[in-house]
């Protein structure tokens, strides 16, 4: 399993850096095996700090090569998506998610933070590339309302935490030993526009929390290409004005390093995001400097009530500072109870961010077939698990996947991620077992859509539940059922409907659906429609279970005769069927397409793994 992850990696940002240490740390508890490699502004500094794989971020042919190779890009975490700091960050990274999709390769987004999105074609941008991911987390519920605002529906956003939540501290070595004795207050500043004069305000702040507090200060230089200098010349203007000089502290080490650094601190005060959350999960009170919008989401999302202005005067500044010192044994106790539901939900962000590509369920087995997700189970597993869906009252989405389904995902974004959201995916096409196969999986044999409905619909008539049939032309759905009557007699229909309805007849035929009470609903409709119309419509019958099925209902009624059991035995139903309707001969095209590809990826998988051993 080899993961991309594209960041702000490689720039000596240690907050950045903390997100792709927590990202490894807990998927590593998740896929073991899995191997990482980071687009990176240094390729060697991020091997060194992470212990992974690494390449430029800006080299195209090699950016293309590696995302050819992966089985998923990991899009964050961070503030990537906006257009404060420069117009070209939305290009770049939207556009590598686009890369991605457009070499078949599933894209989460990792627990980001969303905007600003001042211009309208980085929205439309942005919009663009989410709306192509199979799961998108965000970080605080500002880049959660931005994101429904730009028009992303679909997959559905998730609110989850700062994946340095979520991040183990390591032994800080130097750093810890050359600390001045508590108490200490720590500062981490950063540069930023239009802050004129403002080493000077913070160099007199300083002063007088020296003077009240008896504290020594440390300044902390979060990314020191350029916080250093900003750290060192606040230190000069202390030691001017006739006050003891405070440490310095450059991050160079490890993020966990770093957050072992803050907390030894009593305060801190933090225009860095980062140096905020690490101070939060070491449950060290702060005054959160809001210089950005992340800030004040942070802060709010913590019940952080010492929040001061970037451009605040210096007075209250000071003020704010020396009501937090007041009341920090006070707010010790609400932080921990905020910060231990934090990091359950930056591990929540890891999960997910792996979801498309680790199995899942995990009875059942989840490969991938040229990107596209399928579920390794035989036909009585399938049976078992819709039963339970039906019978819980959960309801769900069976998939029925079949060679040209396979081939049209990998073109259609939306399709692939109404297949991935899919609680079932079976493989209904012989070609697809065969490619399960040649890719290293274990299937447990094709499982057609005609016989698992049939099969459902036995049981269906055992357990008293009632199914409804929708789709063919008008009158086959019907004829369907007549015929599954005759062979259970037992069997419920709450009703059938054909597929040719217009949309203003929609609401009538899904309200017929909802109060029909069928535990299944069966759906004709061809491949691929299908799968789109059930992912819209199945709201109005959210506890039953709909499964695609194609044109199993012509089969059914006797109007289209099955391929003969000898045929079926030798995967050779396709030819039956090209022989029977020749018409569907450019169909048919799909298949050799289809095992080309899949015979092409079982090949850069076998030289993938020469390559490791």
């Amino acid at each position: 399993m080899r993961v991309v992850v594209s960041g702000y990696h490689g720039f000596g940002n240690i907050g950045d850096e903390a997100v792709l240490a927590a990202l490894i740390q807990q998927t590593r508890e998740i896929a073991p095996e899995a191997e990482y490699v980071a687009l990176s502004g240094d390729p060697a500094r991020t091997v060194s700090v992470h212990g992974i794989g690494a390449i430029p971020r800006t080299s195209v042919a090699v950016v293309v090569r590696e995302l050819r190779r992966a089985d998923l890009l990991v899009s964050g975490g961070g503030s990537l998506l906006q257009d404060a700091t420069g117009r070209g960050s939305v290009p770049y990274y939207a556009g590598i998610m686009l890369l991605a999709r457009m070499l078949g390769v599933p894209v989460s987004v990792y627990a980001q933070g969303v905007g600003p999105l001042n211009s309208g074609a980085a929205r439309r941008l942005a919009r663009l590339a989410l709306s192509r991911a199979s799961v998108i987390t965000l970080r605080d519920p500002g880049s959660m309302e931005l994101v429904r605002q730009i028009g992303v529906t679909k997959p559905q956003p998730v609110l989850v935490a700062d994946p340095a939540f979520a991040l183990e501290p390591e032994d800080a070595g130097d750093c810890e030993a050359s600390l001045p004795p508590c108490p200490r207050v720590m500062f981490a500043l950063r540069p930023w526009p239009g802050a004129d004069n403002r080493e000077a305000v913070y160099a007199g702040v300083i002063q007088r929390v020296c003077n009240e507090l008896g504290a020594n200060v440390v300044l902390l230089a979060f990314q020191p290409d350029t916080d250093l200098a900003v750290a060192s010349g606040i230190a000069d203007l202390c030691e001017a004005g006739g006050c003891a000089r405070p440490q310095v502290v450059a991050f160079h080490g490890s993020p966990g390093q770093a957050l072992s650094t803050i907390a030894q601190a009593d305060l801190v005060v933090g225009m860095r995001l980062h140096s905020l959350i690490f101070a939060a999960s070491a449950g060290v009170p702060t005054v959160a400097i809001d210089y950005d919008l992340k800030v004040r989401a942070l802060a709010e999302r913590m019940g952080n009530t010492h929040v001061v202005s970037v451009d605040a005067p210096p007075e209250e500044i000071v003020r704010v500072v020396l009501d937090a010192w007041e009341q920090r044994d006070k707010a010790g106790g609400e932080l921990a109870m905020r910060v231990a539901d934090l990091k359950r939900q930056a591990r929540e962000a890891a999960r997910l961010a792996l979801s498309p590509i680790v199995d899942r369920p995990a009875e059942c087995g989840r490969a991938r077939v040229l990107g596209v997700p399928v579920d390794c189970v035989s036909m009585d597993e399938a049976v078992e698990k819709a039963l339970e869906m039906a019978s819980s009252g959960r309801g769900g989405h069976v998939v029925t996947l079949n060679p040209e389904m396979t081939l049209s995902a990998g073109d259609d974004a939306a399709l692939n991620d109404v297949i991935a959201g899919a609680d079932l995916v079976v493989p209904d096409g012989v070609g697809v077992v065969r490619a399960l196969g040649m890719l290293g999986y274990r299937p447990r044999g094709r499982v057609p859509g005609i016989e698992l409905a049939a099969n459902l619909m036995e049981k269906a008539a055992e357990q008293g539940m009632s199914v409804y049939l929708i789709g063919a032309r008008p009158g086959v759905a019907q004829q369907a059922a007549d015929a599954m009557l005759r062979a259970f007699p037992c069997l419920t229909i709450g009703g059938t409907s054909h597929g040719y309805f217009a949309q203003a007849e929609e609401p009538a035929v899904l309200d017929s659906i909802a109060r029909s009470g069928a535990a299944f609903v069966f759906v004709g409709m061809g491949a691929g429609k299908q799968e789109k119309w059930i992912a819209r419509a199945r709201s109005a019958a959210p506890r039953a279970v709909w499964i695609g099925v194609g044109g199993s209902f012509d089969v059914m009624s006797g109007n289209v005769k099955r391929a003969p059991a000898v045929y079926q035995r030798l995967g050779l139903e396709w030819l039956y069927r090209l022989a029977a309707e020749p018409r569907r001969a450019k169909r048919m095209t799909a298949l050799p397409v289809f095992m080309f590809r899949v015979i092409a990826e079982a090949c850069r998988r076998r030289c993938r793994s020469w390559r490791r051993s």
